[in-house]
């Protein structure tokens, strides 16, 4: 889009598109109007039920997009200029000058887009699994019935913030796959054809969500059940009988509000069970993604309606266990594909669109396993065959994701030795406070032992002797070196005593230490190296106005950095971090860590996820940040470990790995080693000044 934009401006003096100014100012009126008002409130008002008032929102979706519909202002409008400057030249001087500079403005679109479209194919499109030879003769079914949960549109990263008793206790008695990428185009129709015939868009001939034809172009699950003489059912939105018929899919219209999308569609499938009682039933559920499109899922109400599509999920499995459906079955949750910024929200495999979420519950899962190999939603249709031991669609590709015949997942043993973990607390002159936050931490969390560290930066009062009357592991610095410094002393610690996961907090009591498991969950049960408390999607009281909106800024620009990832809290004092992370941390500056932690994590492909936390503000004491002292030192170090990781991710790209007896290329992490994950981590140890003096050990 950036080479867009330069397309642009270099056709400016060749087409002068100045020339027309009413022009140019009645299509941008009619863009605005058409794309913010029309669309994204009258049209989404009648559709989903959204307020009239929601242009207010939706014009920053449009100003932010990643989807190239006309939504996306970032594309249409270096389009219209040069599409109307052109038109106007010609008409005003159609001559041969005129053409040509028309045709150098094309060719140099034209060389830019190839250039734009080979760095995207060679960094974001999907590779799909081959296909396998199938079995001579079909093996015993795994499960009686299979039962395929789709959340459509649904954010993992975002998912993961979100509070889903049922979906999070899914994964933890079952199996989650951690690197599933959706089709692409990651379009509904696109990655439902692809999820259930198991082939590429190429070969099902799916490939928008405006089918050129009806019925997909490769065999499905359903044909392949019913020549077995067994039904599938697939309840969702009209948009899926274009795949797969009338004779399939029980459709739900999608104009109706968004609150009650879900629940026609989980009524739907009530009856579906009732009177059908199918072997395979897949149900979509739309409120997230609806909700994505018209909101945007960087927006609170995308969380509250997350947490709603759970308690439909449970009502659901609810229903089926009362009626017994649930022995002997399988229980697949899943989403089609992610969803991104702005509207439109996902299709180009951008922030929030990949992976996806996907745990096995029931039979044929592993509880508590986890696995990190890359695998795809095209392999849902050989998962489903082997899970009903029948014969595969002929065009499916990959194997089947059913953990216990899955050697890429690890055995569930692993999991439950986990190691130790180190609470680092980092204080300074913390003596009223500290005693209280050390009271509180909890000697084990998510099955692993917490050892406390407390790193006394300095302190002129009696920090030291409260944290060794406490029981505390101490680290004294000689004089105060900075916060930076001083949770570097703790991550090295960490990391030279072997500890398989560590997790800071400040020894202020404003972050509540007795919510350590909350931020360590993620890191104890493999979804994630580096874990964030934040204290904007949790419980906060006392934060004042300028130091939330310090924050947001500072955490803005720290997620733009990072290629347009969303967060929420790049401030916090609350962060977990698993082996991998602890090897891979580098902080550089001595006053601060916020930025530059997050960022050296970065560079070495650790993304962070986000957890809720509570905060309350001090009752005593002082903060050391200072703004115009922060703005000066820190700013630069920001700049310049931005830059450093920027050039360390575009060195260190992931290797070709071998393939593996699955079929798939090796991940850097499969479960069996816990220095070692996605992050494709080297090892590189926490930049070290000299050490400091320890009081006690």
């Amino acid at each position: 889009r950036g080479l867009l934009w330069l397309a642009a401006a270099a056709s400016v003096p060749l087409l002068e598109p100045w020339r027309a100014p009413g022009l140019l100012l009645g299509a941008l009126a009619g863009y605005v109007f058409f794309t913010v008002f029309f669309w994204g409130s009258f049209y989404y008002h009648l559709r989903t039920g959204a307020p009239w008032t929601n242009f207010r929102r939706f014009w920053r979706l449009v100003a932010t997009s990643s989807d190239p519909t006309s939504g996306n202002a970032l594309e249409q409008l270096p389009k219209l200029v040069m599409t109307l400057g052109a038109a106007s030249l010609l008409s005003e001087r159609p001559t041969a000058g005129s053409a040509a500079r028309i045709a150098a403005v094309a060719l140099l679109a034209a060389a830019l887009g190839t250039l734009a479209w080979r760095r995207f194919a060679a960094t974001r499109l999907p590779v799909y699994p081959p296909r396998r030879p199938q079995p001579a003769t079909p093996r015993a079914p795994i499960a009686r019935r299979v039962y395929v949960i789709v959340v459509d549109g649904a954010n993992r990263g975002r998912l993961w913030q979100a509070r889903t008793p049922t979906m999070d206790r899914l994964a933890r008695e079952g199996t989650e796959y951690l690197a599933v990428e959706p089709a692409y185009p990651a379009r509904t129709v696109v990655c439902f054809s692809s999820m259930l015939t198991g082939a590429t868009p190429a070969e099902h001939g799916m490939r928008s969500n405006f089918a050129p034809r009806l019925g997909v172009r490769r065999e499905s699950v359903f044909e392949v059940l019913a020549r077995a003489g067994r039904t599938g059912r697939l309840v969702g939105i009209a948009h899926l009988l274009d795949p797969f018929g009338e004779h399939v899919v029980r459709s739900v219209t999608s104009v109706q509000p968004t609150a009650q999308i879900d629940l026609s569609l989980a009524a739907t499938a009530r009856r579906v069970v009732e009177e059908e009682d199918p072997d395979l039933l897949v149900l979509q559920l739309l409120a997230a993604d609806q909700l994505g499109h018209v909101r945007g899922t960087r927006s609170a109400e995308y969380l509250e309606q997350l947490e709603q599509t759970d308690r439909r999920i449970g009502d659901f499995l609810a229903f089926l266990e009362e009626r017994d459906r649930l022995r002997g079955a399988t229980v697949i949750l899943m989403a089609d594909h992610g969803q991104g910024r702005g509207i439109g929200g996902h299709g180009h495999m951008d922030w929030g669109e990949t992976p996806v979420p996907f745990v096995v519950w029931g039979e044929g899962a592993l509880a508590g396993a986890i696995s990190s190999q890359p695998r795809s939603v095209a392999e849902l249709a050989v998962t489903v065959s082997r899970l009903l031991g029948t014969d595969a669609p002929a065009a499916a590709r990959g194997q089947p994701l059913v953990p216990v015949e899955d050697p890429a997942v690890a055995p569930p043993h692993r999991y439950r030795d986990r190691g130790r973990c180190m609470a680092i607390v980092v204080a300074r002159n913390e003596e009223p406070r500290l005693g209280a936050v050390l009271a509180a931490l909890p000697r084990e969390a998510c099955g692993m032992p917490v050892d406390v560290l407390v790193v006394d930066d300095g302190s002129g009062d009696a920090t030291a002797r409260v944290a060794e009357a406490a029981g505390a592991r101490v680290v004294s610095h000689p004089h105060c070196r900075g916060l930076g410094a001083a949770l570097r002393t703790g991550l090295e610690c960490a990391r030279d005593r072997g500890y398989a996961a560590a997790v800071y907090l400040d020894g202020d009591g404003e972050y509540h230490a007795s919510e350590l498991a909350v931020v360590l969950d993620p890191v104890a049960r493999g979804r994630a190296h580096y874990v964030l408390g934040s204290r904007f999607l949790g419980r906060r009281e006392g934060m004042s106005w300028h130091r939330t909106l310090a924050n947001r800024a500072t955490t803005s620009v720290l997620g733009s950095l990072m290629g347009g990832t969303v967060l929420s809290d790049g401030q916090t004092g609350y962060r977990a971090f698993s082996r991998a992370a602890l090897e891979a941390a580098e902080i550089r500056h001595d006053y601060n860590y916020a930025q530059v932690l997050t960022l050296s994590l970065w560079g070495a492909s650790i993304e962070p996820a986000e957890v809720p936390i509570s905060y309350t503000r001090r009752a005593g004491g002082r903060s050391f940040v200072r703004y115009s002292e922060y703005l000066v030192r820190v700013a630069p170090a920001v700049w310049r470990q931005w830059r450093a990781s920027r050039a360390a991710r575009a060195a260190s790209p992931q290797p070709t790995a071998a393939q593996s007896t699955y079929g798939h290329a090796e991940s850097p992490n499969n479960g069996s080693s816990p220095v070692s994950g996605p992050s494709g981590a080297s090892g590189r140890g926490v930049t070290s000044p000299p050490p400091p003096t320890a009081t006690s050990r």
